[in-house]
């Protein structure tokens, strides 16, 4: 496939390739929309209302159900309806079940005093979309192919943070205007809206590759899943630490909910524009390696404008959004880079499994990130927090470039045995099919 030839196909129209991109990146959309929202915005909301940062830790309580999804991931792995679609089997119900406890999370205004059945409620509704989640990974990592690695993970990495611009720029807006309940109700329908192009498209049949007896436990078996699992806790924790608390310290600057949304929302999408695109075209031309060395260095051109934007008092709106931008554009070589590289490295034997259990450290990492980032903030201040996770996210990268040939190397290794494999059960299946014919003709004969 030549360099840009998935947007060549979609500008000429293409259908089947844009059936199943608007179906992939819907899903990513549709479920990411609603998170995005409550997540960066509770935090903003209590915050203005005098919540100390030391209490921080509370918004990392409704992640917590999520790491537990890789136990029941085989199941969904394996069960579905082949006629409606193993994965639209699985995300089709839960998606509706989901929009309809956001519904029922309006309800709860972001008050002090509802902080703590707001958590409650998040820690129920988080459990419930899960099951979605591990259905749509493994739906992308089934409809992507190798040769769009780089720019599927751009087009992934921005449709996310499209979620976040519809979050900051529109959702938040009605929240100011008409209140919670009908922001969060607009996330729910968004929900269901941006998930319509998987629900109607027909899904393709399973991999030949996929496993019919999926299993946690040889996933962890794997000597390249484990590495990979490693680098997903660390990177997570490198992200969280530039994201968890940056609208925090824009409100503890004097911006308001409002004001922190119209900058951060433009910010955002036209950083993540700039930096995903750029990087995409990077790994093209340079490789994934390089692309990650690159990445080392250039993170820490992010972290020092925060660094300095900690330390003044009032900080104009233009400077808070070219900072803003900067943070959201140089950051992408290491996030898209190493998305890029998770798409490589996970098995298609049992794809939901694999990558949702990937998804899960990844977040894990976050919300350690996020745990503990505010009382660190709160300890050294803004300035010297970032100039501690500026390096921090740095040697995350350079981890991540010293690792990437030796999980290349396993990569390959596990891909050869499952060819071996392969190639064996179809040398053996016509053996199993005439020793089942003759074992048939004998019973035959013997009742003759």
């Amino acid at each position: 496939m030549s360099k840009f030839a998935v947007f060549k196909s979609l500008r000429r129209g293409d259908r089947a390739t844009m059936a199943r991109y608007s179906a992939v990146l819907g899903l990513q959309l549709g479920s990411f929309l609603p998170i995005s929202f409550i997540a960066l915005m509770l935090p903003v909301v209590f915050r203005e209302q005098g919540l100390p940062l030391s209490h921080f830790w509370v918004f990392a309580v409704p992640s917590a159900p999520a790491w537990l999804r890789p136990l029941w991931a085989p199941m969904v792995d394996r069960l579905g309806s082949p006629r409606l679609g193993m994965r639209k089997s699985w995300f089709l119900p839960c998606t509706i079940f989901g929009a309809v406890a956001y519904l029922l999370l309006a309800q709860l205004e972001p008050v002090p005093d509802n902080l703590a059945i707001i958590i409650a409620a998040l820690t129920v509704t988080s459990t419930i979309m899960t099951t979605q989640d591990i259905a749509i990974d493994g739906y992308m990592i089934e409809n992507i192919t190798e040769q769009e690695r780089p720019q599927a993970a751009a087009a992934l990495d921005i449709c996310r943070n499209v979620a976040m611009f519809i979050a900051w720029g529109v959702l938040v807006i009605i929240y100011s205007k008409v209140g919670w309940n009908v922001a969060v109700s607009t996330a729910a329908v968004l929900l269901v809206l941006f998930s319509v192009p998987a629900i109607v498209r027909q899904e393709p049949p399973r991999p030949a590759s996929a496993d019919s007896r999926p299993s946690l436990r040889r996933l962890l078996a794997r000597p390249d899943a484990q590495r990979v699992l490693v680098l997903c806790l660390i990177i997570g924790f490198a992200g969280g630490l530039l994201v968890a608390l940056y609208p925090t310290m824009l409100v503890d600057k004097g911006f308001s909910a409002t004001e922190v949304a119209l900058i951060a929302g433009p910010a955002t999408l036209l950083g993540t524009v700039i930096g995903a695109t750029l990087t995409a075209r990077f790994m093209r031309r340079y490789g994934d390696r390089k692309t990650l060395a690159a990445s080392v260095l250039i993170v820490l051109l992010a972290f020092l404008p925060l660094a300095w934007l900690g330390a003044q008092d009032t900080p104009s709106v233009l400077i808070v959004f070219l900072i803003t931008l900067n943070a959201l554009a140089l950051p992408s070589f290491l996030d898209v880079g190493f998305q890029a590289v998770r798409l490589k490295w996970t098995s298609r034997t049992q794809a939901g499994t694999e990558y949702t259990t990937q998804v899960v450290l990844t977040r894990a990492g976050f919300s350690i990130a996020a745990a503990v980032a505010g009382p660190l903030a709160a300890a050294v201040g803004w300035s010297t927090y970032f100039l501690i996770a500026g390096p921090t996210v740095s040697l995350a990268a350079a981890f991540l470039w010293w690792q990437f040939p030796a999980v290349e190397r396993l990569v390959a290794a596990r891909e050869r045995g499952q060819l071996d494999q392969e190639l064996q059960d179809s040398c053996e299946q016509p053996t199993r099919v005439r020793a089942q014919s003759g074992r048939s003709a004998a019973q035959g004969a013997w009742s003759g």
